[in-house]
């Protein structure tokens, strides 16, 4: 490939400690934004699953952390998957920023939607807290990004969650615009029923 097609994003496995640390700072500012907008998003358990050893996948935009999602363990799908049937993978992503660039959010939901479907997937899975203030302002976003919210739901813990979900479709064209490493999100293939 010659260095005029070369991709300028690229979506990498996250694994050092100094790349956590970029994620987090990401899901923080992101916080602040958004309470700027007046939409409450804690990200206390995203940074917790960021700092953990789970697995997470960055969007690098010419070499800079520019997003990331983690990705929960298989087992722990959300009870609303039950719902809607259909295999899956539960991620977690740094939310849009009303009236900020949300190219990270738009190419990372693409990828997703591509590398879900590759590997036999249906569904890629998000919850986003559901506060009244936000529920609005946020999710116009994140529909305008195609996903698909869902009816609010109560976690264990009484936290209110809308669960949002995105249809895994094969995008072959993004590969023309994102690198992405084979080792960038491992999912288990799905077998035909």
């Amino acid at each position: 490939m010659d260095a005029a097609a070369t991709p300028v994003y690229a979506v990498l496995p996250v694994r050092t400690g100094a790349a956590r640390a970029e994620a987090v700072a990401l899901a923080q500012e992101a916080t602040r934004r958004l309470a700027d907008h007046g939409v409450d998003h804690p990200t206390d358990r995203l940074i917790d699953r960021i700092r953990s050893q789970a697995t997470i996948t960055g969007l690098y935009d010419d070499g800079e952390l520019a997003g990331c999602l983690v990705v929960h363990p298989g087992l722990d799908l959300p009870h609303r998957s039950r719902d809607w049937p259909g295999p899956g993978v539960w991620v977690s992503l740094i939310p849009p920023v009303p009236g900020h660039d949300d190219q990270a959010t738009r190419l990372l939901t693409l990828w997703l939607a591509d590398h879900a479907a590759q590997h036999g997937l249906e569904w890629v899975w998000w919850e986003v807290p559901a506060t009244p203030q936000s529920r609005a302002t946020l999710l116009a976003l994140l529909r305008g990004l195609g996903w698909e919210d869902l009816p609010t739901a109560r976690r264990a813990d009484g936290e209110h969650l809308t669960p949002l979900r995105l249809r895994a479709e094969r995008r072959p064209a993004l590969t023309v615009a994102i690198f992405a490493a084979d080792d960038a999100l491992p999912l288990p293939a799905v077998s035909a029923r």
